[in-house]
This record gives structure tokens, sequence and C-alpha cells, in this order.
């Protein structure tokens, strides 16, 4: 028998509420890998989930139910700040989600309906799911000198399930694919292409820092050309993950 005395704290270190990744992708074409986008800009991830009961009792439970478990009702509730960058645009998960909500109302693009989304927390392996969701929203703060926060629910299409954790994986450095248009110049933006940019630090024409980057999603991002002489200039995008291997780019006169 344990005795109340015998009881004490755990010892370690506390989790903390904000150990919480959410990614967000659109519905990849054919047999395409989703192009996750990660969303920093959230708080108050909450996932909600009841069970779907059927009653499976017979004669023999003599009155009593035989409750059996045979799926779940789920959505996931979150508070997102939107945020603009140097072009104006606000974050593309952001606008994947107001996206999806809008597809349900005349004018929306009906084909954005339906995003996957998928939640893990970055130290505990077992906390790993992943589901695709249709989105709604509403306003978080409504008082005259108040941060905007939009409050989103993503409800579960049926299929969520558990996933590997992405958060335990191991890193891969980003890769370069294409960079449109050829031989841009100073102050000139230039649309990269390719895998791994997601939470890119830093993009660089030869030696130069890029005036400054836009992520568009996982595998885009617009990068914006620095002052430097015109000829070779290969792009490097940098993330936490490493170093992209250098694209061969000619910066114009």
């Amino acid at each position: 028998m344990t005795h109340p005395t015998d009881i004490v704290p755990t010892q370690g270190t506390n989790a903390s509420s904000y150990e919480w990744i959410l990614d967000v992708a659109a519905v990849p074409v054919g047999a395409a890998d989703p192009d996750w986008i990660t969303f920093p800009d959230i708080t108050a991830l909450q996932p909600n989930q009841s069970d779907r009961t059927s009653d499976g009792s017979t004669y023999a439970n003599k009155g009593q139910e035989d409750t059996a478990v045979i799926g779940e009702t789920f959505n996931l509730a979150l508070n997102a700040k939107p945020v603009k960058n140097a072009l104006g645009e606000i974050h593309p998960a952001l606008a994947l989600l107001l996206a999806a909500a809008n597809a349900k109302i005349p004018g929306g693009d009906a084909s954005k309906r339906t995003i996957l989304a998928r939640y893990y927390h970055y130290d505990i392996p077992d906390l790993a799911y992943e589901y695709t969701c249709e989105v709604s929203w509403t306003r978080a703060n409504t008082g005259n000198a108040d941060v905007e926060f939009f409050s989103f629910t993503l409800t579960s299409k049926g299929d969520r399930k558990v996933i590997t954790n992405p958060a335990l994986e191991a890193p891969v450095a980003p890769t370069i694919t294409t960079a449109l248009p050829t031989e841009a110049v100073e102050g000139a933006w230039v649309e990269v292409t390719g895998t791994g940019f997601a939470n890119a630090t830093s993009v660089k024409f030869g030696d130069d820092e890029a005036t400054a980057f836009v992520l568009a999603s996982g595998a885009r991002l617009l990068a914006q050309v620095p002052a430097g002489d015109a000829g070779p200039a290969a792009i490097v995008v940098s993330t936490p993950a490493g170093a992209s291997s250098p694209f061969s780019y000619t910066r114009g006169a």
C-alpha cells in the first residue's frame, strides 16, 4: 500500500504549454507529398475530441449497455495573429486557412475547401496527429485597442491518425530547383522554388544577403536582389537544418 508521504513530485523539467507545432497544407494533386507550412503565430491550441458510440448489447447483457466506440468527432481550435510581411502579405499558412474558410461561401474557391493539418508536440514523441479538415473562423478580439487575432476551428473529415512525430525526424537541408526571372537586377524580386524552405533564416546571392525575402510556402519564396556587381551570384537558402547547395544564378546589370 502506498502511503501519502511516499508520493513526491516527479523529478525533471516541466513541459510548457507552447511546445506544440501546427502545420497546414493544400491537398496535393496526385501522389505528390504535401507542401507543409508551419504556422508560428498561434496560441490557445486546443484539440477537442468526443467518442461516437453504438449500443452493442444483447440479451446476455441483461439490460446493461455494451457500448462500442465506433469513431470520433474531432476539431482543433486555435487563435492566430495576422502579421504582414515586407510585401504587405499575411503568412501563407494564414492565407491557406482563410481560403479554406471562404471556399464554403459564394465567391470562394471551392477547390480549397478541404485542407490538411497536422499538430504535434516537439518533445513528446507519441503526441503527433494528421487529418483533413474544413475551416471556420471568427474574431477573437474586438476591442478598440486590441491586437487582432482570429479564432479558427479545423473540423476533421473523419480521418485523424497518429503519425511519426515530424519534430523528431532528422532535419533535411533545403534544395533549390528554380530561380526566376533570370538576370534580375538590384531591387527586383526573384521567385525561388525547391524543398525545405520552411523556417528559412537567410537567402544569399553570392556573398550578399538578399535585401528582403518572403516565405510563400515550404517550397517557394521570393527574394529581393541586393546591391552588387552584375554576373555570377549563386543563390543559397539557409534554414536551421542547414544550407542548400549553391544554385547557379546570374545577376543582371
